[in-house]
């Protein structure tokens, strides 16, 4: 397969302590400065924090969502010119074109997760995988690939997740990156409770996959959970790493990475060594070599959004996925009030192109921010029950 070719209500619960207790910890980006914490996590992955930042204020959480959700729709557009063309060599120059649409338009980038806010506002913050089979055969139908087409056709032959992912009957989820792109909203949702966020994020990981694309969801999502706490890209890659089972795929190559990224002064350096070690799997969306991309544009981005951007799109395979992962984190960190042009005068416009059934023809990137924030409410409250 070539890969080339290929608005709901929602009511939230009241506040409750562990929501104003965590919220309370965002950190505040203001004019290219963070405010100065001090944090510390424990073995487990949950956080320890301690902040004097302002109280309660759910604008800043909605503000980091929005930050996150926006450059996430710049980067996954401005990568899918680019995406499989950089293989055994980086792109030139230091730069990536931006695209900037009129309206952005759902790419598998974005688009399963859309499907998830749906489903999460439809059937409550713990759907089950029937009832995720059942969203999926209703509006998940075009524009998606690999192993997430494979698991849309099992589902068509009766299948239900996580037996739609698994190796035995989806072979391409052992290997392909697949759900390593669908997660970014898990993090969202769970503002500084990484525990919370590695579970949503597996859970929803294999209904497509069962190798190391599990893994780096689960790892993404704990980025994601402890930016809203943990402004500092090197201490938050080290607090997942820690999170991390020794001797797991993921570790080896974040292992590996980071070690590289110590010798080398140059990404092109470090990439060259990711190719050699990783890009062995059957193509160029494999799960290992992606995640090793994106981490290394982390690492050498150095929390500059545009940076961040240009490394992971410049280093190739699929490019997208990796540029969408990692400016949405710098995104989140920063968060909207704070973002740099062109991304903070990014259309607002989302449109629905691929997905069927009765999700609605149009959405706009801030309203699907104030939905995961909805989510993120909810989510945290029902931990304090």
């Amino acid at each position: 397969m070539d890969k080339q070719d290929r608005g709901h209500g929602f009511t939230v619960p009241a506040q409750r302590s562990l929501l104003a207790t965590v919220l309370r910890t965002i950190a505040i980006a203001a004019s290219g400065a963070l405010i100065s914490v001090a944090c510390s996590a424990t073995p487990n992955g949950s956080s320890t924090t301690d902040y004097t930042a302002a109280g309660f204020d759910p604008d800043q959480y909605l503000d980091k969502v929005h930050g996150s959700w926006v450059a996430i729709m710049v980067a996954n557009h401005s990568g899918l010119p680019v995406e499989g063309i950089w293989l055994d060599e980086p792109g030139p120059g230091s730069e990536v074109d931006l695209v900037l649409l009129d309206e952005w338009s759902t790419d598998d980038d974005t688009h399963v997760e859309w499907l998830d806010l749906h489903i999460i506002e439809t059937y409550g913050i713990n759907p089950t995988y029937e009832q995720i089979r059942d969203e999926w055969v209703d509006h998940l139908n075009g524009d998606i690939w690999v192993a997430t087409r494979a698991a849309r056709d099992l589902m068509d032959k009766g299948l239900v997740p996580p037996d739609t992912g698994s190796p035995e009957n989806n072979p391409d989820g052992a290997w392909a990156m697949d759900a390593q792109l669908e997660t970014e909203l898990f993090g969202m949702i769970a503002p500084d409770q990484p525990v919370e966020a590695r579970r949503r994020a597996e859970f929803f990981a294999k209904v497509t996959s069962s190798g190391p694309a599990v893994e780096a969801s689960a790892f993404y999502a704990h980025l994601y959970s402890r930016a809203f706490a943990l402004p500092d890209i090197p201490a938050l890659l080290d607090d997942a790493r820690q999170s991390t089972q020794d001797g797991s795929t993921i570790a080896e190559i974040y292992d590996a990475v980071v070690g590289w990224h110590g010798q080398n002064d140059d990404w092109r350096d470090t990439r060259r060594l990711i190719g050699e070690a990783y890009d062995t799997d059957p193509e160029w969306w494999a799960s290992r070599v992606n995640f090793a991309s994106t981490i290394m544009a982390l690492l050498y981005g150095e929390g500059n959004l545009r940076e961040t951007l240009n490394i992971a799109g410049l280093a190739g395979w699929d490019a997208d996925n990796n540029m969408t992962t990692s400016a949405g984190l710098i995104g989140l960190i920063i968060g909207f009030e704070n973002l740099p042009e062109p991304f903070a005068s990014a259309t607002d416009v989302y449109f629905n192109e691929d997905l069927s059934g009765d999700l609605p023809q149009y959405d706009s990137v801030r309203n699907i921010a104030k939905r995961t924030a909805a989510i993120g409410e909810s989510v945290l409250a029902s931990l304090d029950e």
